[in-house]
């Protein structure tokens, strides 16, 4: 699936239907990816986020509704590092994935899914 800045549908998480039916509405939420796997979030406070430095973490700007980072807390080869975490934001971390390898699998994809509406900087 494909996203423009134009599309209602700008992947910004939807919570499970389990989640809405018991009332904890968006303390999860999945996003896709582009591979169209789903992969499972949970909300954490944002001064949580530096105790998730293992973990995918996403930092969503709940004004916009978008997602402004996707990445691991604290890791020294992240080219894009996580900003400053502001009252408008809220934090998410994927806590499935097994190992280092099944969370960069998960980071590509959801990247490339979530991020895909940005045109990169050399078009």
């Amino acid at each position: 699936m494909q996203y423009s800045l134009f599309d209602d549908h700008l992947p910004s998480g939807r919570p499970p239907r389990v989640s809405e039916e018991l009332g904890v509405g968006s303390q999860f939420k999945y996003w896709s990816g582009t591979s169209g796997q789903r992969y499972l979030f949970s909300r954490i406070l944002p001064e949580e986020v530096k105790d998730y430095a293992e973990n995918l973490v996403l930092i969503m700007d709940t004004r916009s509704a978008v997602v402004i980072w996707l990445g691991f807390v604290g890791i020294q080869i992240e080219k894009n590092p996580m900003p400053a975490v502001k009252s408008s934001h809220e934090a998410y971390v994927h806590l499935l994935a097994e190992d280092s390898e099944e969370r960069d699998r998960a980071q590509n994809d959801l990247r490339t899914g979530i991020f895909s509406y940005i045109k990169p900087e050399s078009e």
